[in-house]
């Protein structure tokens, strides 16, 4: 489906991202292009449950000119923004999200667009509160991968994000924040590594529309973005109810792996402390692997061969 017609089904009221994105696939398989061809399709046959009252309205309506005129409107404000937006089954989609148990149907960025194509990239993520330990790991982890131009993902947030967007920035290789809203910035106090980002042919990506008031809960959503970008999460410290875990049991979920430091090398003088109690429990579970410097080869050989599998499915197509 284009572009637009896609934006007018996500405007809906009580049209949700999962219900667009049963369409979306739908549309694809069906070669339909416009909301004039879906509108025809026999409602039983769309791949909903029931449907929402403002779509089944906007069908019998067949008055689709309006609503499309708001949304392009809205695509030539976010233009003047230097913000894109790219959509479920179109070129620029990262494949690798489809991967994802709830993809996004939309991709908004601003910035290195051809970071969307480039699987081989690393989420580092991790607590806001961090220990210095968490932050030297955090930057050594970075600066490995960088020697072999891995971009960097993560969440722009307070702590270990934040360290690992600075610490791509300053070892020449690009960082990808994943966000929010590409409009309002959070946390403000980030706002200019947010910038340097995109200064340094980095980018900016969220699935929400510029401007979306920001919740608590979006926070949590978009972590699974994170993991989604990447071959592998690398999980430097966190709680066991931190939210970095939300990325972790969304790289589980796709089969992808998860790092996290080796507490005992990296000389932590009580492994009982709150910021690592998350990761401790993913290695004593089995959920992740611990790593140490003499570790980075080995799992470069194992990032690499996610990657070509990766490419190969996006290759064939299986992945759409």
């Amino acid at each position: 489906m284009n572009l637009v017609d896609a934006l007018v089904l996500k405007s809906l009221p009580r049209v949700g991202d999962i219900s667009v994105v049963k369409l979306l696939k739908f549309s694809l398989v069906q070669n339909i292009e416009t909301l004039d061809e879906l509108a025809i399709i026999d409602r039983s046959k769309l791949p909903l449950g029931k449907t929402p009252p403002a779509l089944q309205e906007l069908f019998e309506l067949r008055d689709f000119q309006a609503v499309r005129e708001k949304v392009q409107c809205d695509i030539e404000a976010w233009k003047a923004k230097d913000i894109k937006v790219t959509i479920l089954g179109s070129n620029k989609y990262p494949k690798q999200l489809l991967e994802l148990d709830t993809p996004p149907p939309f991709l908004f960025y601003k910035g290195n667009s051809n970071l969307l194509k480039h699987a081989l990239a690393i989420a580092v993520v991790g607590t806001r509160n961090n220990t210095l330990i968490g932050e030297k790991i955090t930057i050594k982890t970075v600066e490995e991968f960088a020697k072999f131009e891995y971009p960097i993902v993560s969440g722009l947030a307070l702590g270990i994000d934040a360290i690992a967007h600075q610490a791509a920035i300053n070892s020449n290789t690009p960082a990808i924040a994943v966000l929010v809203d590409l409009v309002n910035i959070a946390p403000l106090s980030n706002r200019p590594l947010a910038d340097e980002i995109l200064e340094n042919d980095g980018i900016w990506v969220s699935e929400n529309a510029p401007g979306t008031k920001i919740i608590p809960a979006f926070f949590a959503k978009r972590d699974r973005i994170q993991a989604g970008l990447s071959v592998g999460v690398f999980a430097i410290e966190t709680a066991i109810d931190g939210g970095t875990m939300h990325a972790v049991n969304a790289a589980i979920s796709m089969g992808r792996p998860v790092y996290v430091p080796d507490a005992n090398a990296a000389g932590y003088l009580d492994l009982g402390i709150k910021a690592i109690s998350g990761t401790q429990q993913l290695v004593n579970n089995q959920k992740a692997t611990p790593y140490t410097r003499e570790s980075y080869k080995k799992i470069r050989s194992q990032l690499e061969e996610i990657y070509a599998k990766l490419k190969t499915d996006v290759t064939r197509g299986s992945l759409l």
